[in-house]
This record gives structure tokens, C-alpha cells and sequence, in this order.
């Protein structure tokens, strides 16, 4: 049985890089969030930091006063400046959390319940297909396999959670997270997703998505201003908390090695496999009713399509990205093999 595990990994980066172009779709991401984990990453590292330093001194005068059969407690000055530290670090701490709560009280995400759902439906339909059976098996999977990660697909699907904020209070919850993860790129995103594996947050904020809700003014013949997400993005996140774990597994972390364009503008990230993955599922979204990766094969005729939907403006950020990095030999390979969670 391969080895399922939540990566090691914080904020992924489509909250960061590119976030800013989610609004017309990522990385891990989304960035806001990540604002409060990184602060308390940071405050985590500094209470270790002075911990450490507390017992290397206390070791090193022990070992003096040892050698000079002195006996007793002796008090150490660069010790109790080292608690008061941690004292100090750990009241931090506790005040980014009840910031982090603060904000989290402002979620929205119940008016979007519906369309949250329904993007939860599709991974899970596409967790119970054949088609998805018939890529794992390429990949060397066996029965036990297959049911193993269709099980795991399923559960990180249904354990998904998204929060949705007003843009002032998305702006706090990454300035907070900032605080937290100590990441200074954040902010730059109309979303991201927490991974199962970070460190240094609420548990409950693992595995989560965090989407900023969009205000439209209103106009002279509506009454009030309408609000709406980029259910692109929230589709883009969703598929990042959803394979958490199944592309580091041994069976894609090997060969993944995809060939680019010499003219690809970002290859270290968009050549990651987390986020083609995503992008080719992205791709299939654009396609709509003309593909259907569980009835046919991605190939010249689909290439065709999205080409003149290129022309028109129609595709997305993420698409169009897969079309800047990868020739069509590479593209079509990969849209019929990856499994596109």
C-alpha cells in the first residue's frame, strides 16, 4: 500500500505568487491567510530558539560549578532573561490566535454554502470514476491502492473547510497570518489553501481554503451592491486541499519531469506538480461539454478548441498557463495521465 502522508509544507503558493491573477483564473496561493500562520511560525521558532539557549547555559554552568564542587541553585542572569522571552513569545502567541478567531467570526461562507458543495460534488464524482481508476493504474497502483487514495480523495474532500471574508477582513486574516507563518508574500491573493501539514495554526484552520468575497458597487437601477467569489479559484484550492498528500506520494514523486517550452516564463512553479495537476482539471473545466475526460481522449481535437477560445479571451489564467509552459506533445500526455484532481 503506497504511503498517503499530509506534505511537509506551509501556505501553498498560489495564495501567494499570482494570487493576484485568481481573480481572473494561484499557490499555495492564495496569501492572506498565510499572514497569521506566519507569525506564529515565527513566535514558535523564537520560544525554541530561547529554550535551547536556557539549557545549553544551564548545561555549561553545571558543568563549571561541577568541576569546582561547588553545591546549590545558583541563579543565572542570561537564564531569566531567556523566560521572560518566552513569557513574553508565548502572550504573543495566544494574542495572534485570538486576533485569527476575530476574524474567522466574520466568515460568510454560509451564503455560499450551495456553490461550495457543489464544487466538493465534483471531486468526489470524479474520486468514484473509472477514468480516475484507469490513471492510477498507470501509475503502477493496485486495487488496494485505488481504494486507499479514493477513500483519502473522499475524506479530504468532506473535511474541506472554506472561509469566505468581507476584503477588509481577508486583508486582517493575512496580516495575521502573516504574523504567524512569518511569510512577507502574502497578501497578494484573492485566495489560498492551509495545508493538512502546517505548523503553527489552529487545527481547525488546516486543510482550509480562504477566499476573499467581492463587492460590486451598485448601479443607478440596482438597490444594493452584490457580492460573489471566484468560484475558479475556490475550484483551484479545493483541488490542492483535496490531493494534500496523493502527488507526494511514490507513485508521481519520482518522474514527474515534464518537458517546457524554452519560452515557458515560469517553470519552477508552474512546473510543479501540484499546480499542473490543478491546472489541467482547469483545463477540462474550460473545455465544458466539449470533453468528457471519462468518455474520450484529450487530443488534437480539444487543442483545437482551447486554441480558439484563446482567441476569443475565454480561458482562464490557469489554462493559459499550461498553454505558455507546455507544447501539445507534453499537454496531451500529461491531461491523459496526470490524475487532474
Amino acid at each position: 500500500m503506497i504511503n498517503l502522508e499530509k506534505p511537509k509544507q506551509e501556505i501553498s503558493k498560489d495564495s501567494t505568487e499570482n494570487f493576484n491573477q485568481l481573480e481572473t483564473l494561484p499557490v499555495v496561493v492564495e496569501k492572506n491567510h498565510e499572514i497569521f500562520e506566519k507569525e506564529i511560525l515565527e513566535v514558535d521558532q523564537e520560544i525554541n530558539k530561547q529554550k535551547e539557549s536556557i539549557l545549553n547555559v544551564e548545561h555549561k554552568v553545571g558543568d563549571i560549578r561541577q568541576n569546582l564542587e561547588l553545591s546549590g541553585d545558583v541563579e543565572i542572569p542570561s537564564i531569566e532573561n531567556n523566560k521572560k522571552k518566552i513569557i513574553l513569545l508565548e502572550e504573543k502567541k495566544i494574542l495572534l490566535e485570538k486576533q485569527l478567531r476575530e476574524v474567522l467570526s466574520h466568515d460568510v461562507s454560509k451564503k455560499y454554502e450551495s456553490v461550495i458543495n457543489e464544487v466538493k460534488k465534483t471531486k468526489i464524482d470524479w474520486a468514484n470514476s473509472s477514468e480516475l481508476v484507469r490513471r492510477l493504474k498507470l501509475k503502477g497502483a493496485t486495487d488496494e491502492d485505488v481504494e486507499q487514495i479514493k477513500n483519502w480523495l473522499i475524506n479530504n474532500t468532506s473535511e474541506a473547510r472554506t472561509v469566505i471574508l468581507p476584503p477588509d477582513k481577508f486583508l486582517e486574516a493575512v496580516n495575521v497570518l502573516k504574523e504567524m507563518t512569518q511569510q512577507e508574500n502574502l497578501g497578494e491573493a484573492a485566495g489560498f489553501h492551509v495545508s493538512g501539514e502546517v505548523k503553527n495554526v489552529p487545527e481547525d484552520i488546516k486543510s482550509s481554503i480562504f477566499l476573499k468575497e467581492k463587492v460590486i458597487p451598485s448601479l443607478a437601477t440596482q438597490k444594493e451592491e452584490k457580492k460573489e467569489i471566484n468560484t475558479e479559484t475556490l475550484h483551484h484550492e479545493m483541488g490542492h486541499v483535496v490531493q494534500d498528500g496523493l502527488l507526494e506520494s511514490e507513485l508521481y514523486n519520482k518522474d514527474f519531469n515534464p518537458k517546457f517550452k524554452n519560452t515557458a516564463p515560469d517553470k519552477e512553479y508552474v512546473g510543479n506538480i501540484n499546480e499542473t495537476d490543478t491546472r489541467i482539471r482547469s483545463m477540462f473545466r474550460n473545455l465544458g461539454s466539449d470533453f468528457n475526460p471519462e468518455k474520450e481522449v484529450f487530443g488534437k481535437k480539444q487543442l483545437q478548441i482551447l486554441r480558439e477560445k484563446l482567441k476569443k479571451g475565454e480561458l482562464t489564467k490557469d489554462t493559459k498557463d499550461l498553454l505558455d509552459h507546455y507544447d501539445d506533445i507534453a499537454l496531451v500526455k500529461m491531461a491523459n495521465r496526470l490524475p487532474a484532481i
